[in-house]
């Protein structure tokens, strides 16, 4: 009898099949038990580091915040950091209001000289920074396995999804230092899975869900500008991987009344965001590194990248055989969401505004080459051929060893693109080959700067949604003989490397004396710091 109620509440698994040996409790419990255990590494390797652990950006994004709630503008705009800056800047001022810290701003940071009540502030307020970056970490596992479990309808499936995001080397790093990809990754994420589900929603929740997927991803750009190349790939994945029919309603036409309104709607939130793109294009130092690179005033890339978009979705409409109306709106929908997104911007510093508009400027400026000065940069050739180089070692894990544990998950991938391919289910083989080509492209451009850790967030959760893929329409797949042994495998491995991470910085002892310069670049307003030698 005991044991029949346990196989009601799911915890037993299902017979025939071998993925449910992995997941011991129902859904809700499962995403439980995973940030349980998340929020409790958390505080054993993270929460406790001295404040100056992780000074890029911990230091960094703390200072912007305290600037902001001394009414100063914001000086740090090379991602932008945007929203990542603000929402610190709202949750220290709102710790401070509730007695929690005693230090929220620059005016009330003790003195220099004053080294232990200093320490003090900057290590309390670093902690407070810390938690935010814990919040925002477990709501991305969360939504990730929400948003997965609707589009796949597998509920093992997601939970899994969800276990390997958390362990994954990026969100454990990322999830207890405060860093701008955080924010912007679970907004990407977010709006690629709301577009692979729009097709099976009716229509008018179909379009809300397209204008949200478009404020979630331009908020994503806006706070971390170089998201730009992951969300490029997106529209082609949408195309490949949504459904062949949508639901049965879009063969109706759309109402005129109804698409002249969501126009209507579009358009006013475009000329309400008018002067933040034309200020966004029209900065003065933006316009003359437009030149030195392009050797053109004229926005080359930024509309390519709105073309591609608009081109893609039409090519989708024209698929799934929509009416005009139908794809008029959807596109009125993704011009509105993008507006939206845009006006976030209205409080922000020009800096801000035109490194959004100017995103592949800004990272020119940050290859290797050009941080050493005097040196011959190497040709843009000699460039590719050595990120090439690079990613290849990196995905054999044997050549170039890296913290990156969802390495082992592209092997995964990798043989069960093989596997669904030579098994018939060919459609699903390309499609997550896609996702793997999506992954590396990515990957190519972020190893112009050494594919650091802090990169293995942008395409990490690709490579998961291409797994789980996999698993959810390839059967046969999650039923093979091997899947038990190399699923224990996988998910140790994975566990020993992402969480080593955590472990070694908590044994670090270097000190980051760059931030000891007085009046370092990134805090001009600082002279010193506690940890800085006499």
């Amino acid at each position: 009898m005991f044991n029949r109620l346990i196989a009601r509440t799911g915890f037993l698994p299902r017979p025939g099949d071998d993925i449910s040996i992995f997941v011991l409790a129902p859904f809700g419990v499962s995403l439980a038990l995973i940030l349980a255990a998340f929020v409790a590494l958390f505080f054993a390797f993270g929460f406790w580091w001295p404040y100056w652990r992780v000074g890029d950006m911990d230091i960094w994004m703390v200072y912007q915040a305290f600037l902001l709630n001394d009414g100063l503008a914001q000086e740090y705009f090379d991602h932008p950091g945007y929203l990542s800056i603000i929402s610190l800047h709202y949750w220290l001022a709102l710790l401070k209001s509730a007695g929690l810290i005693a230090v929220d701003r620059l005016s009330l940071l003790p003195p220099a000289a004053d080294i232990a009540a200093s320490q003090s502030a900057w290590m309390k307020a670093t902690q407070a920074a810390r938690l935010l970056s814990l919040g925002y970490a477990c709501l991305f596992i969360v939504v990730f396995g929400l948003l997965l479990r609707r589009l796949l309808h597998d509920w093992r499936i997601a939970v899994l999804a969800a276990f390997v995001l958390a362990f994954s080397s990026g969100v454990l790093m990322e999830g207890r230092i405060v860093r701008t990809e955080l924010i912007p990754a679970a907004f990407a994420y977010s709006a690629l899975l709301l577009c692979l589900i729009a097709g099976d929603l009716r229509r008018p929740v179909r379009l809300a869900a397209i204008g949200v997927a478009s404020l979630l991803a331009t908020l994503a750009l806006i706070n971390k500008v170089q998201f730009l190349f992951l969300l490029l790939t997106f529209a082609p994945i949408v195309y490949f991987c949504a459904p062949s029919r949508p639901a049965a309603t879009d063969r109706d036409d759309m109402p005129l009344p109804i698409c002249a309104l969501l126009c209507a709607a579009a358009l006013a939130l475009i000329y309400l965001a008018s002067p933040l793109i034309v200020a966004g294009f029209a900065d003065p130092a933006a316009s003359a590194r437009r030149v030195a690179t392009f050797a053109t005033r004229f926005p080359l890339y930024q509309a390519f990248a709105v073309l591609w978009v608009l081109g893609w979705s039409v090519a989708l409409g024209v698929k799934w055989r929509s009416r005009p109306r139908a794809i008029v709106s959807a596109l009125g929908c993704i011009g509105g969401g993008v507006s939206l997104g845009l006006l976030s911007l209205s409080g922000a510093a020009p800096g801000n505004i035109a490194v959004v508009f100017n995103p592949l400027e800004q990272m020119i400026g940050f290859i290797p080459y050009a941080e050493t000065p005097g040196a011959p940069p190497p040709s843009f050739l000699r460039l590719m051929v050595d990120s090439g180089l690079l990613l290849l070692a990196r995905l054999t894990f044997v050549l170039s060893t890296s913290a990156r544990s969802t390495v082992f998950l592209g092997w995964f991938v990798l043989a069960g693109i093989v596997y669904a391919w030579r098994s018939g289910a060919r459609n699903v083989a390309a499609q997550a080959a896609l996702m793997f080509v999506a992954v590396c492209a990515v990957d190519f451009v972020g190893a112009f700067r050494g594919l650091k850790l802090e990169y293995f967030i942008i395409t990490d959760p690709l490579l998961i949604v291409a797994a789980a893929w996999l698993l959810a329409k390839a059967p046969s797949l999650r039923r093979h003989r091997l899947v038990r042994p190399v699923g224990v495998l996988l998910f140790g491995a994975m566990i020993a490397v992402g969480v080593a991470e955590p472990v070694k910085h908590s044994f670090k002892r270097d000190v980051p004396l760059d931030f000891c310069r007085p009046y370092y670049h990134y805090t001009s307003r600082i002279e010193r710091f506690s940890f800085c030698p006499p």
